[in-house]
């Protein structure tokens, strides 16, 4: 029977270089040092045979550690010592690191970059080898890994963004033969492979796989949809078994969906060779999966002992010249782009923290996500899967060495089957697209997908240039074109000159926007790299703060560009925004101290910017109405005659604005937004939206006093993690959003995991016991050591 067992705690860690353990050995399982187990673990490093004590005391006067040393080479003499401490996974240890000024690092979040080690000892039953293969997993090392395990090189991991899997039957130790002992380096110091920030470490799971012999294949275990139509789903079903015995086997695989119950043929398997088994099932009536409606099949597929179950959606995607369709029905992308970190954790983020970045941009309205720019990780699958979103997954870079494509070719068999996958991304603004060097590039990747995904797209995301100039034959590689930012003022036509030339060219929107804005700031301020949400005088692509209409102003392009575009350029599908929440590095449009971008809807803990609202009017439909700005005079852009620009966004037909009691009057809502200029004047600022004629939401800011308390409210829960929101109140109990005071944190049946404010230009080192506010609030990860846990946050 399979079985799986995570390794995720307990932990020894080192920062910095150590002496590094050889990769090569005179003598097998000998290297010992830290690689091995040390004598507080176990009565010996190395276990060697009678024959080889003897042999080894015959060459070194009857000292067996100077036979080891002088015949093997083995290093007896490494121990732990303080410099080690215990952690748990998934770990970024660039979290816990200073923020240097540095401008070689100042695009990757200004956080230095190093080399780190992780041992981990555990032991295994004496008689596991016999019936079963022991495969370990890691599901993500940042960056370059490798790996020892009993005193053997084990492996080498060249991308944080590959998953490792790693059979270690034979090497491992079982009952008696002591335990086993993995360690891993890890160098980020061998060149980045993004722009932004990427984090360090062992980031993700690690876990044990317990085989049996007689086994299938897990990532080759598939269900697809074949056709859809009539009411009824054609499915593909493949398998591949595998022959671990030292005999041949005869199997018959079994495949069980719902009531409906498929035995493969029956295979003759010879020893240690494995057999792919075809077949096609019909499914009646099938519960279709949309972003809107994620109906999940869950199949078994059974041969022998062994078991794989597996979760998969009954879907079709096409894509014409005129947009996207699911299920044959013309449908609008509402995406967003993400890279992979979160405010308090760095990239060592947990199921239960994709899920809550998934759940936010879906309470916006959005029901599609570009893995950006990278391979999808499981977690992000899993939630996208379960909550509706159709996935973009990316592939690293265009090119096609031996080991890129074999990266490719594992995450595209491990992640085909999830519901949520649409489109497989080979490279994103590649400056060798759309020449016959990328043309030979793209060519080999899309048939590495093509062979093993029979249900997918496959795009590129490409550069743009203002002449619309591509090349024709990398352009026969697509099933569609992906473009980023067609409406920025600085691609000029591009877009539009391409869709002239090759009018039948399905094109697709695949990152828009980039617009600069800062949590709570209603003003520019260069110094404190805060950015106005209604709009920046900083640019993207010009130094220092503009004028209005320059190129790049206030981003690569404002919201309602984008959104104008899409209405006039419907074939392009949708959009995919750039980005969902901010994220550490590419602090543009500033420099240090800038440590975080600007671009996100939200900002880096998950709470909202105004104009998440403008695209939550635009894509969902209860009714809704949110104001901006706030309501403390400090925070405000008034103009010479003391007057204040209010801007609420609404899905309703109008919108009345109230200051104190007095009313502006309604205006219609055009573009899901309507603007007032009025006197600022301290109190209520209120906004109320009506659907003929009928109240049907408002919204509203107060002016605040002096912060004199901390509001605690948990905003999610998920399995093992809460996420709670600190906002400073007053002494009517209002909302504080201009301040930024220190808070003290203590609780009690947790341990709190990470903190984060959303500032883009902090520079404060992490801690569990203190967070600043940041414009009023703050974000406090808690892992549960109980069904419940308590908080408590007090000023400092």
């Amino acid at each position: 029977m399979r079985t799986t067992k995570l390794l995720n705690t307990q932990w020894q860690f080192h920062q910095g270089e150590i002496d590094q353990p050889y990769k090569t050995a005179k003598k097998a399982h000998a290297l010992g040092g830290l690689t091995a187990a040390l004598p507080a673990e176990a009565e010996q490093r190395v276990r060697p045979s009678a024959g080889g004590v003897h042999f080894l005391k015959l060459i070194a006067q009857g000292n067996l550690e100077d036979g080891l040393r002088n015949l093997a080479g083995t290093d007896l003499t490494s121990q732990l010592d303080e410099t080690w401490k215990t952690v748990d996974l998934p770990h970024d240890w660039k979290v816990d690191l200073p923020y240097v000024n540095d401008p070689q690092n100042l695009m990757s979040g200004s956080k230095p970059d190093g080399v780190g080690y992780y041992r981990k000892v555990f032991t295994l039953a004496d008689d596991l080898f016999q019936n079963n293969r022991l495969v370990l997993h890691f599901d993500g090392v940042m960056r370059m890994a490798d790996v020892w395990l009993n005193g053997v090189y084990l492996a080498h991991n060249n991308s944080g963004y590959t998953a490792m899997d790693l059979d270690v039957t034979e090497m491992a130790n079982y009952g008696n033969e002591g335990p086993n002992v993995v360690l891993v380096r890890v160098d980020t110091t061998t060149g980045p492979e993004g722009w932004w920030y990427e984090g360090a470490g062992i980031y993700k799971s690690v876990w044990l796989e317990q085989v049996p012999l007689t086994a299938i294949d897990t990532d080759s275990a598939y269900v697809y949809t074949k056709t859809l139509q009539d009411d009824q789903a054609q499915l593909g079903i493949e398998v591949t078994v595998e022959n671990y015995h030292d005999a041949p086997i005869e199997v018959v695989p079994k495949v069980v969906i719902g009531s409906q119950v498929v035995n493969l043929a029956t295979g003759q398997i010879p020893a240690h060779q494995s057999q792919q088994f075809k077949q096609t099932l019909t499914l009646h009536k099938p519960r279709l999966w949309t972003p809107e409606t994620p109906n999940l099949y869950q199949v078994t597929f059974t041969v022998a002992d062994d078991q794989v179950t597996k979760q998969f959606g009954v879907h079709t995607f096409d894509y014409q010249a005129d947009g996207f369709y699911l299920n044959h029905q013309l449908y609008e992308l509402h995406g967003v782009c993400e890279h992979q970190d979160m405010a308090g954790v760095g990239v060592a983020l947990d199921q239960d923290l994709v899920n809550y970045k998934v759940h936010q941009m879906k309470k916006m309205g959005v029901n599609a996500w570009r893995s950006a720019h990278h391979f999808a990780s499981t977690e992000l699958l899993t939630a996208a899967d379960e909550q509706g979103l159709i996935l973009i997954n990316e592939n690293r870079l265009l090119e096609s060495s031996p080991w890129r494509i074999a990266d490719l070719e594992k995450m595209v068999k491990r992640s085909r089957m999830h519901a949520s996958v649409g489109f497989w991304s080979i490279a994103n603004e590649e400056i060798i697209g759309n020449t016959s060097l990328g043309n030979r590039i793209a060519k080999r990747l899309v048939r590495a997908v093509k062979t093993l995904d029979h249900e997918h797209l496959v795009m590129s995301a490409e550069l743009l240039n203002p002449q619309g100039e591509v090349d024709r034959a990398y352009l026969q590689n697509f099933d569609v074109l992906g473009v980023n930012y067609p409406e920025a003022g600085v691609m000029g036509a591009g877009a539009e000159l391409i869709k002239q030339q090759y009018p039948e060219l399905p094109m697709m929107s695949t990152e828009n926007a980039s617009y600069f804005s800062t949590r709570g700031v209603y003003r520019d301020n260069g110094d404190q790299c805060q950015c106005n949400n209604f709009g920046s005088m900083y640019s993207m692509v010009l130094p220092g703060k503009r004028q209005p209409g320059d190129p790049g102003v206030g981003g690569t392009a404002h919201p309602e560009t984008v959104m104008a575009y899409l209405k006039a350029h419907s074939y392009m599908g949708g959009v995919f925004l750039w980005t969902a929440f901010d994220y550490f590095g590419e602090p543009s449009p500033f420099g240090w101290p800038g440590t975080g971008s600007q671009f996100g809807i939200a900002d880096s803990c998950g709470f909202p910017k105004d104009y998440y609202y403008y695209y939550q009017a635009h894509w969902t439909t209860p009714w809704m109405v949110h104001v901006m700005p706030s309501w403390n005079k400090s925070a405000l852009d008034l103009d010479d005659q003391d007057r204040v620009a209010i801007r609420a966004f609404s899905n309703a037909q109008t919108v009345e604005l109230i200051i104190n009691d007095k009313s502006y009057g309604r205006q219609t809502v055009q573009d899901c937004q309507v603007n007032w200029l009025v006197p600022y004047n301290a109190g209520e600022l209120q906004v109320k939206a009506y659907q003929d004629g009928q109240l049907v939401a408002q919204d509203s800011q107060q002016t605040s006093g002096a912060v004199t308390d901390i509001k605690i409210t948990p905003i999610y829960e998920g399995q093992n993690k809460i996420l709670y929101e600190l906002q400073g109140i007053d002494g009517h109990d209002q909302p504080v959003p201009t301040t930024n005071a220190q808070v003290v944190l203590t609780v009690g049946d947790g341990e709190i995991v990470g903190t984060g404010n959303g500032n883009p230009a902090n520079t404060e080192l992490a801690s569990a016991t203190q967070i600043t506010l940041f414009n009023g609030k703050a974000l406090v990860i808690v892992q549960k050591f109980a069904s419940t846990c308590q908080l408590t946050a007090k000023l400092n």
